[in-house]
């Protein structure tokens, strides 16, 4: 996980530097003749585009170093996960825990949590019954605590009927991080709707939502910084035009 606190002392430390901008900018001028306004306004602008450039630079500089750390433990992770994608319907792949594959759990009750590509975190509710449940939300309970969320929910009918409710982002993580900190607990699962259906998590079942939950917020973590880094170089690019043309 990132550490924000060393994160944002390394990325502030170049405020120092605009106030050392500032004040050699403010010396230069009662040092010699009195400059024009357009004169004194570009000397501020220079002085803050390199503060800015400084500030862009650490962001990079600090945003690859957190990368270098991330990447190796998301490529631990993965090694219990398998990749897939349905190259004619799907615009993005996910990586699924093989615990908690489809074709390993065909018409039953279960929980599947999957991380997609663009590091977008899913849970899915499967329901099979000779019923619908339509269900609507899923909760996890442990004792009087509990997790839920509600999603999108899709039925069809073959020899039975099957449910998927999908829940995405936040309120999936919200689900998975309720399970990752309970693992030795006996967790329940209710999905509702018009009807209901309760099931207990096995233990290999919670061991791959946790680890699941882990690589989420891993990947999470991962997009925060490659967006840090892809914004601090394009400033980094506008900035050191601007002198060239200067």
């Amino acid at each position: 996980m990132l550490q924000s606190s060393v994160f944002c002392r390394a990325v502030l430390c170049p405020l120092r530097v605009l106030a050392v901008l500032c004040l050699s900018a403010v010396l230069s001028v009662s040092c010699g003749s009195r400059p024009s306004k357009a004169d004194l306004l570009r000397q501020q602008k220079a002085a803050k585009d390199s503060a800015d450039w400084v500030h862009a630079r650490r962001t990079l500089e600090v945003s690859d170093s957190l990368l270098q750390v991330l990447l190796p433990q998301a490529d631990s992770l993965l090694r219990d996960f398998r990749y897939e994608k349905e190259d004619g319907y799907e615009d993005h792949g996910q990586y699924v825990h093989h615990l908690l594959r489809t074709d390993r759990n065909t018409a039953r009750n279960y929980l599947q949590a999957v991380v997609r590509d663009d590091r977008v975190t899913v849970v899915r509710s499967f329901c099979y019954g000779s019923a619908p449940v339509r269900q609507q939300r899923v909760r996890i309970s442990a004792g009087d605590l509990y997790a839920e969320a509600e999603g999108s929910n899709h039925l069809f009918e073959a020899e039975g009927y099957h449910e998927i409710l999908t829940v995405q982002d936040d309120d999936a993580v919200r689900l998975l991080q309720f399970v990752a900190s309970r693992t030795d607990e006996r967790l329940l699962v209710t999905a509702e709707g018009t009807g209901r259906v309760q099931y207990v998590l096995q233990a290999n079942e919670k061991k791959a939502l946790a680890e699941t939950c882990r690589l989420a917020l891993v990947m999470k973590d991962i997009a925060t910084l490659e967006r840090a880094v892809r914004v601090a170089g394009l400033q980094i690019q506008k900035y050191e035009k601007r002198k060239e043309n200067r």
